[in-house]
């Protein structure tokens, strides 16, 4: 897998002579009908009233938690926990990502959980070990969504996927990597890096 992947990204380098700028962005960028994300995880109040509510009803956090310093029983608070709507004319509280900072509750990388209220009840669509990235409008009304999933390949080397999710059948799905270590995808590459990058993400367990 090691070689294959060094073999793919110096491919793609080579093919496409393309490189997206790593430069750092502002937390949300909107660019046509796609909004780049960069989380931080440097606000100390919620965004809006419903989101305390909303962890305290998933009972995933613990709201007696005093220390933003104790990952493993993480207090309800923005440090650790950050929502995004993902349904146009949808209120937060029915339907929205939520984006879980990398360490909570004994997981090392981050991770992208999409819930969708059904009658009274919160119900989980999607779970993913991945960092959410951007966001782009859809014709479903459904956001689609840019999934950034590593892959350790070897002793501390790491290669990153950046996936487009799509709503179909009442979940996302996947659709096609747009980039491997930030490489543009080349229209020739696609059909075959989709299936390759797919069945890695599949083995590693990285959507549940």
């Amino acid at each position: 897998m090691k070689k294959w992947c060094y073999f793919v990204v110096g491919l793609l380098v080579v093919a496409c002579q393309e490189e997206v700028s790593k430069a750092k962005v502002k937390p949300e960028v909107k660019t046509g009908n796609q909004t780049n994300i960069e989380c931080l995880f440097d606000e100390t109040t919620f965004a809006t009233p419903d989101e305390y509510p909303l962890l305290k009803e998933l009972k995933i956090c613990d709201q007696t938690q005093k220390d933003l310093n104790n990952y493993d029983v993480p207090a309800c608070n923005p440090k650790f926990f950050k929502f995004y709507p993902f349904i146009e004319h949808k209120e937060l509280k029915d339907a929205f990502v939520l984006l879980i900072k990398s360490r909570v509750q004994g997981f090392p990388l981050r991770r992208v959980l999409v819930f969708e209220r059904e009658g009274k009840e919160l119900v989980k669509v999607n779970g993913f070990v991945a960092n959410l990235i951007g966001k782009r409008k859809s014709a479903s009304k459904h956001d689609d969504l840019i999934l950034r999933f590593n892959d350790q390949v070897g002793q501390g080397e790491v290669v990153f996927y950046n996936c487009l999710y799509v709503w179909k059948d009442k979940r996302y799905v996947f659709k096609q990597v747009e980039q491997i270590n930030d490489a543009n995808i080349k229209s020739q590459f696609q059909d075959s890096m989709n299936v390759e990058i797919e069945t890695v993400i599949t083995k590693n367990r990285m959507v549940f």
